[in-house]
C-alpha cells in the first residue's frame, strides 16, 4: 500500500517563510516598546528633579542656587550622560504668592528613528520666605 506524500511536501518550509516574514516585525515592536518605556522613565526623571528643586528652593533659608544643585542631585542619580541642556529656577508673583518655578529641559535622541526631540519637566512651589 503506497501513500501519496504530495499533500505533505507541498507544505515543507512554510512555517519558515512565515517566521521570516513575522520576525522582523515582532523585534521592530519590541524595539519600540523598549524606546517608548525608557522616554517614560527620563520624563519621571525630569519631573520629578523639577519638583524636587522647586521644594528646595522654596524652603525659607534656601536660595536658587540650592534649588539648581537639587535638580543637578537627582538628575546624578539617574547615571552617567544624563546631563540638562537647561536649567531655570525663577520666582514668579501671582494671586499675591511668590512662587519658586523649575524648569529642567533636555533633547533626547531616538536612535531607532534616527530623530531627536526636547522634553521638559516643569514644577513650582510656594516661596516659604515670601509668607
Amino acid at each position: 500500500m503506497s501513500r501519496d506524500h504530495s499533500d505533505v511536501r507541498s507544505d515543507t518550509g512554510s512555517g519558515i517563510v512565515g517566521f521570516v516574514l513575522v520576525a522582523p516585525l515582532v523585534v521592530a515592536i519590541f524595539i519600540a516598546i523598549g524606546q517608548i518605556a525608557m522616554l517614560v522613565a527620563d520624563k519621571s526623571v525630569l519631573t520629578s528633579a523639577a519638583i524636587i528643586g522647586a521644594r528646595t528652593a522654596s524652603t525659607a533659608d534656601a536660595t536658587n542656587s540650592d534649588g539648581r544643585t537639587a535638580v543637578l542631585n537627582v538628575l546624578a542619580s539617574r547615571g552617567m550622560g544624563f546631563e540638562p541642556d537647561s536649567i531655570s529656577v525663577t520666582q514668579v508673583r501671582g494671586d499675591g504668592i511668590t512662587y519658586i518655578c523649575v524648569t529642567v529641559t533636555r533633547i533626547f535622541e531616538i536612535p531607532f528613528l534616527g530623530s531627536e526631540f526636547q522634553m521638559t519637566g516643569r514644577a513650582r512651589a510656594i516661596d516659604e520666605a515670601s509668607l
